[in-house]
């Protein structure tokens, strides 16, 4: 299950780190809504401080630290329940982003998340959605950000079909219109660069049609006010084509300021304008509405239990059992055992709060997801589509975290995997990999019931950290296939610096 909502009256904050734009939102949980206290907002710009070789400069770092310096203030006191601070393409697309973040995590005391670019999109989605009137048939939402622009088109609050593409208004004016300096032949060729990204989406677009067109970010919120002259107006392709007009006879976007822009978005605004009329034109849109909802409330959202009845990560696991033809029984039974055992332990090994549970659960859930590809090695082969595949609901630590547990279920326990976490996660992750591995033995035989006739006790004092597992008197002496088994894993985690005893 997923962890309990949070009461009525919670505060909550969502914390956006954009390749544009850093936004901070705080609220509160009324009778199951979100009541908004608080938006802040700075422009930043760390996809401008991508270097050629693709690492995040040290003067874009720094204005990001700034940023969060003075936002930090207004998440202290909160705990990681109520706050949710996400990174997005920049941080996605930097080699050295973990530098970043884990200066950023010391300065606010709070984890971030790098998402994927489809559960960003997935994330603008429910924030859209939850703001804006309900309509019949599904809706096209589009954001154009610093370093990416998502496309959704979905039903109600379930999002049918999602993707990001590589082109923000940010990256496309570092591209296109260096020192900021803007030309028409910069502007043509921007325009052609997305026309070029969008033909990877434009057929299954078209194909499943929409019946509203609603933009989200700063870019359109600016498009719209500029069209209106100040006043929010539909986006449509006669609009757009005058905005160019004007553009290519002022060579500047510095006089919109009178319609609203603000001066610091001035620079970024022909290369949103490109992508804008890009997508008009590739998905044949005849009118947009501005939404003034996106990433952050759907953050909000998801962390006020509003969002689905069911954990969007519980449907996510759920689809890959089905597509990937997991073993139904199986799958529950290892995640019975494994729930079993950490309930037992979890206190004295740090695992107590629902999170824990969530991971080894839903790693216990898709263990066997490598055998669709082949029997051999299939623990990494299930490592491999975990890391790598686009998963609703998960960042990026929490896919690497579910693949890491599935790569180390069986055979020899590889300490070194887990060195690509904190050193305040390894242990507790190796902690989880270890009752997994468990939960996998005392299943090998494939049974219509799980045995949960054992209990386990840990000892932390000494340097091997013993898990003791015992069973019912006499019970083990009848079962040589896994006494086996057992004496081959306590082989194994000795190797670990782990001690496992059983009787």
């Amino acid at each position: 299950m997923a962890d309990a909502p949070l009461p009525d009256g919670s505060t909550l904050a969502a914390l956006d780190l954009g390749s544009n734009s850093f936004h901070l939102v705080l609220a509160r949980k009324i009778k199951g809504e979100i009541s908004l206290l608080k938006r802040l907002g700075e422009k930043v710009q760390l996809a401008a401080g991508l270097d050629e070789c693709g690492n995040l400069n040290e003067e874009a770092q720094l204005r990001g630290l700034e940023c969060l310096k003075r936002m930090a203030p207004f998440v202290q006191g909160l705990n990681e329940n109520q706050v949710r601070v996400v990174g997005t393409n920049a941080l996605r697309a930097a080699h050295n982003s973990d530098d970043f973040i884990s200066r950023a995590q010391d300065l606010l005391g709070l984890p971030i998340e790098v998402i994927a670019g489809r559960e960003e999109a997935r994330l603008i989605y429910s924030g859209v959605v939850h703001t804006s009137p309900k309509i019949e048939g599904r809706r096209l939402v589009i954001d154009i950000g610093g370093g990416s622009t998502e496309f959704i088109i979905g039903e109600g609050k379930e999002p049918e079909l999602l993707e990001s593409l590589h082109m923000g208004c940010v990256s496309y004016s570092q591209r296109f219109f260096p020192q900021g300096q803007f030309t028409e032949k910069g502007y043509q060729q921007a325009r052609l660069a997305a026309l070029s990204e969008l033909l990877h989406i434009q057929k299954a677009f078209l194909g499943l049609g929409w019946q509203q067109v609603l933009g989200s970010s700063g870019t359109l919120k600016t498009l719209a006010l500029v069209i209106g002259k100040g006043e929010f107006a539909p986006l449509t392709p006669q609009s757009l084509r005058s905005l160019e007009k004007d553009l290519f006879n002022s060579k500047s976007t510095q006089s919109w300021t009178a319609y609203g822009m603000k001066e610091d978005r001035a620079r970024v605004m022909p290369a949103g304008l490109a992508i804008a009329s890009a997508f008009f034109e590739a998905l044949q849109i005849k009118e947009m509405h501005f939404a003034d909802a996106a990433l952050r409330e759907g953050l909000l959202y998801e962390l006020a239990g509003t969002s689905t009845e069911l954990d969007i990560r519980d449907r996510t696991i759920n689809s890959l059992q089905e597509r990937f033809q997991c073993d139904p029984l199986q799958s529950k039974n290892v995640a019975d055992t494994a729930i079993h055992a950490l309930r037992q332990v979890a206190s004295n090994w740090g695992l107590a709060h629902p999170r824990w549970e969530n991971k080894l659960r839903w790693a216990a859930q898709v263990h066997e997801l490598g055998l669709s590809v082949a029997h051999t090695q299939y623990h990494k082969h299930g490592a491999y589509l975990l890391n790598y595949a686009d998963l609703a609901g998960f960042t990026r630590q929490q896919q690497q975290i579910l693949a890491v547990l599935v790569r180390t279920h069986r055979r020899k326990f590889p300490s070194l995997e887990f060195r690509k976490f904190s050193p305040e996660h390894q242990l507790k992750l190796q902690r989880l990999a270890r009752l997994l591995r468990l939960a996998v033995l005392l299943n090998h035989s494939r049974p219509d019931q799980t045995q949960l006739d054992f209990t386990l006790e840990v000892n932390n004092t000494n340097s091997q950290e013993t898990l003791a597992l015992r069973f019912p008197d006499g019970w083990l002496e009848q079962q040589p296939l896994l006494l086996t088994d057992l004496a081959q894993e306590a082989s194994w985690q000795a190797a670990a610096g782990f001690e496992l005893t059983y009787a």
